[in-house]
């Protein structure tokens, strides 16, 4: 019987490769927005950039794009969520670090 870890892990990747998918859609005429984004995330994985980093990069890379932006939560470390203001301004997000701290980022035109 699967332990609920594995089951979440593969949860997990299964969310992680959906969303790889939705990004390849939202910028099928732009490949290079796509290319960007993976290149980032090798980064991110091989440490050479941190969460706060990972997030800054994403959300100006997905400016205009807050599903995406929203969908990006899905690779962060325990602890961490970005948050759009509902009335769909842009201009600031908020993001949740594991000590509870909520910092709003304005983001760069």
């Amino acid at each position: 019987m699967p332990t609920l870890a594995k089951v979440l892990r593969e949860l997990k990747v299964e969310d992680a490769l959906l969303y790889l998918d939705q990004v390849k859609m939202a910028f099928e005429d732009k490949p290079e927005i796509y290319n960007k984004f993976l290149d980032i995330m090798k980064n991110f994985k091989a440490q050479e950039i941190d969460t706060p980093g990972v997030i800054q990069q994403v959300s100006r890379l997905f400016r205009g794009y807050n599903k995406l932006i929203l969908g990006f939560n899905t690779f962060l470390p325990d602890g961490y969520k970005i948050e759009l203001p509902l009335d769909g301004n842009n201009a600031t997000m908020t993001v949740i670090t594991p000590a509870g701290v909520s910092a709003s980022v304005a983001s760069d035109a």
